[in-house]
């Protein structure tokens, strides 16, 4: 049976019918989710703390609780590329959607997004880091300062030497996607 967590360093666009979302496993205690609005562009995105239970072969139930209160509960069904979720809302509405997903790297949709800073690299960014480093004289918040590839590059020595965040180092994985924003234009 394989239990090993196979999502963490990809990303997955699932689409539940009603909605869809990208799902960025940044590791395998973090994940990075982005609304995908009905004309393909990227919507909203929060990056969250995770936890992966093996339940089954290459089946995973994978929770987490967002910065509104809303829980989320799914079952990954990675030999077959389903999805259940469960969401209970804050207002304690409950909602529960079937849906597939396909790694984004080599499909369509996956060529055609450029990373923004507002989009993919500030919500890896927790707001206790957002406000020390702030006070370091780096202001993550500020996406015109952020933009500049010398502050960005400044950001990544930091981030790639684990000086920064000042309480523990990111995974490789957001390192990387960092590192990609740069190299790809700095985009705001």
């Amino acid at each position: 049976m394989n239990t090993a967590f196979p999502a963490a360093g990809h990303r997955y666009l699932v689409d539940f019918g009603a909605f869809r979302v990208e799902l960025f496993f940044t590791s395998a205690s973090s994940l990075t989710y982005t609304d995908i609005l009905s004309d393909g562009e990227r919507g909203q995105s929060e990056t969250v703390d995770i936890r992966v239970i093996p339940i089954g072969d290459l089946l995973f139930l994978v929770t987490w609780q967002e910065a509104d209160k809303t829980t989320v509960v799914h079952v990954e069904d990675f030999k077959n590329s389903t999805i259940i979720t469960n969401i209970t809302n804050p207002d304690l509405s409950f909602n529960q959607f079937n849906g597939t997903f396909t790694e984004s790297a080599g499909s369509a949709f996956a060529q055609n997004v450029v990373l923004t800073y507002s989009k993919d690299i500030l919500p890896l960014f927790r707001n206790t880091d957002i406000q020390c480093m702030t006070r370091r004289g780096v202001p993550l918040s500020d996406s015109s300062w952020m933009c500049n590839p010398d502050h960005a590059k400044k950001v990544y020595a930091k981030l790639s030497s684990g000086e920064m965040p000042p309480d523990a180092p990111w995974p490789p994985q957001q390192i990387e996607l960092f590192n990609q924003w740069i190299a790809e234009g700095c985009q705001a």
